[in-house]
């Protein structure tokens, strides 16, 4: 564990706690450090999970299942965050989600019980889980938003401007472009036929995986454009 304490130190989890402090708690806790391997399941929407996951390398993907056998994207995690807070302390006893290694990654998983006990016993940490939680409610309202957009454009528009820090113009995305497509529920072929487009308007321009937006207002423009 020990060799994962830079990582955990800057998980949301433990926030404002030293390393020695970190080490101390999980000494106290049920855990276990697992790895997983690409397309590997860390959970089954099948399954009620009774844990919750701290990525310590690599990343994962929520899906969401659908009835007529197709998935979209809901969440990726990537090196330090934490997932399936909502599954472990929900009532719902199935959940409609799958979790995916995207990667190779090692997972810490800590139960359920010892994250109650941990609640109950350090105000810190508890501060942080629901904090983390909010946080990950907030993801998906803003999903919830962007699927409301019917245009592919306005989808792109809206996907920039969540990811645009204030009083910035670059956006360093955290994914590929296949990736992205598929968190945006679209093609590939028609994500990039719309960025090109946006391109030669010169609303953005694209280098790599870094997008510099050159006129914001018209990004704003094309949410409004109804």
């Amino acid at each position: 564990m020990k060799k994962y304490i830079n990582i955990l130190s800057s998980c949301s989890l433990f926030k404002n706690k030293s390393k020695n402090e970190i080490i101390d708690t999980l000494s106290k806790t049920k855990y276990k450090i697992i790895t997983y391997h690409k397309n590997d399941f860390i959970f089954r929407a099948d399954e009620s999970p009774i844990y919750i996951g701290i990525v310590l390398s690599g990343s994962i993907e929520v899906q969401n299942n659908l009835k007529s056998g197709k998935y979209f994207n809901v969440l990726y995690k990537n090196k330090g965050e934490v997932f399936g807070g909502a599954l472990a302390f929900s009532d719902i006893p199935i959940s409609k989600f799958d979790v995916i290694a995207k990667t190779k990654c090692d997972i810490m998983l800590i139960s359920r019980q010892s994250v109650l006990d941990v609640l109950f016993k350090d105000s810190i940490i508890a501060y942080n889980i629901m904090n983390t939680f909010a946080k990950s409610v907030m993801k998906l309202n803003k999903k919830v938003e962007l699927f409301s957009y019917s245009s592919i454009k306005q989808k792109i528009a809206y996907s920039l401007l969540c990811n645009l820090k204030p009083d910035e113009n670059i956006i360093n995305l955290p994914y590929s472009k296949k990736a992205w497509a598929e968190h945006l529920n679209v093609s590939r072929s028609s994500l990039s036929r719309e960025l090109k487009d946006l391109i030669d308007k010169g609303i953005i321009k694209i280098t790599n995986k870094q997008i510099q937006v050159l006129k914001k207002d018209q990004l704003e423009h094309i949410l409004d454009d109804i």
